[in-house]
């Protein structure tokens, strides 16, 4: 069975690069404009600025683009309506810990959403019981859970095919495709690797020295682009207007 199956190579490849392309550069772009020298952001950051980039590809390739909430955690699935197939993406070692955890008292998302696909069981990793895996009362919460997610979507989709990118050295190097059965058995998986995103999205960095106390931080500051300074430039310009225009306010009172 093939997973893409009415999905045009060019639309993978254009998912695909926006998932694993390099988001080190914009965060760091944050970070120097704000003045942040922690990295609590840096994590949301990046999933901020793939799930922009699968936005924007998914919608130039005419296809539905569902953002949801869980939490305080925003995310985006791309629907395509023609093969009622939904995207969701991970990154393996998160979708990992997920599968681990499917069964328990709490349901994650990812356990909803394969609740849609009815693929056949594989009997080998059952044993012969009379009694079901998952009680009736998880199953309907998983259905509960899945239709509130995709509301008036649901209908419009039949199968979720979870699209999971292999990270190293923070950089992601591996991406495929899978389908699982209810019961997160893998039924069947699309090696997408071939369309992984160089490294055109890497930054440059400009090498300042600083000196703390007897120790020495080598801190990497990335060029800021000219966009920023032009903003920066603008905003400051605005301000001089507003505070002229209250100046000759003040003057006519």
């Amino acid at each position: 069975m093939a997973l893409s199956l009415g999905m045009e190579k060019a639309t993978i490849e254009s998912l695909v690069k926006a998932f694993s392309g390099s988001t080190k550069g914009i965060t760091n772009e944050v970070k120097l404009e704000q003045g942040w020298h922690t990295g609590n952001f840096e994590n949301g950051g990046s999933w901020d600025t793939r799930f922009g980039r699968i936005r924007k590809a998914a919608l130039h390739k005419n296809l539905v683009v569902l953002q949801r909430k869980r939490g305080i955690w925003e995310y985006i699935l791309v629907l395509d309506i023609d093969t009622r197939t939904l995207y969701a993406f991970s990154k393996e070692k998160n979708f990992d810990v997920v599968i681990k955890k499917l069964g328990k008292k709490s349901i994650h998302y990812f356990h909803a959403f394969v609740s849609l696909n009815n693929q056949p069981v594989n009997l080998d990793n059952h044993q012969l019981e009379f009694f079901p895996r998952f009680t009736d009362e998880y199953e309907e919460r998983r259905i509960e859970e899945v239709r509130k997610i995709l509301a008036e979507d649901y209908p419009r989709v039949n199968k979720v095919i979870f699209v999971i990118g292999k990270e190293e050295n923070n950089k992601i190097v591996n991406v495929e495709a899978k389908l699982y059965n209810q019961f997160f058995e893998l039924i069947d998986v699309e090696d997408w690797s071939t369309y992984v995103a160089s490294d055109q999205y890497d930054e440059i960095f400009v090498p300042n020295a600083q000196i703390s106390g007897e120790t020495e931080k080598r801190e990497i500051i990335p060029k800021v682009k000219q966009s920023i300074k032009d903003r920066r430039n603008s905003e400051r310009r605005i301000t001089r207007v507003k505070n002229k225009q209250q100046d000759i306010e003040g003057q006519n009172m």
